[in-house]
């Protein structure tokens, strides 16, 4: 019983940190990941032991074809020291890959939206405003 308040105890505490809206998929391994932000910033992966957390990326692998490819920043063994440390460590490396997602964003010269880097055309154009306004290459 213990063990699962410490677990459900971690979950709450990791989504409570992590960007809005979170998504929660169990893996194929027994693992649950959470993605944080729309889009993406943040991923942790929470085993029964540790919890692994990334910064969100993407990799385009053809036109049409992008893949996950989160850049892990830690690994917090949870079960080895006291909750609330490992929860402050949580909260600081979700913090970090939070901080530097959101710094690779852009402003478009176009709409002015603030971009993810796998929806840029260019350094400072978005793909939509890139496929509007013709002569950008």
């Amino acid at each position: 019983m213990a063990d699962r308040l410490e677990w459900e105890s971690l979950l709450v505490s990791v989504a409570h940190e992590l960007p809005q809206p979170v998504d929660q998929d169990p893996a194929r391994d027994g693992s649950l990941v959470l993605v944080g932000g729309d889009p993406g910033e943040v991923v942790v992966r929470l085993t029964r032991s540790a919890a692994s957390v990334s910064e969100y990326a993407v990799e385009w692998q053809g036109p049409n074809d992008a893949a996950i490819r989160p850049v892990p920043f830690g690994t917090v063994y949870w079960r080895r020291m006291p909750e609330v440390h490992a929860i402050l460590a949580l909260q600081t490396l979700i913090r970090a890959a939070r901080d530097s997602r959101r710094s690779k964003y852009r402003t478009c010269v176009y709409c002015d939206r603030n971009t993810p880097p796998e929806s840029l055309h260019d350094e400072d154009v978005c793909h939509e405003c890139a496929q509007k306004h013709p002569g950008i290459v």
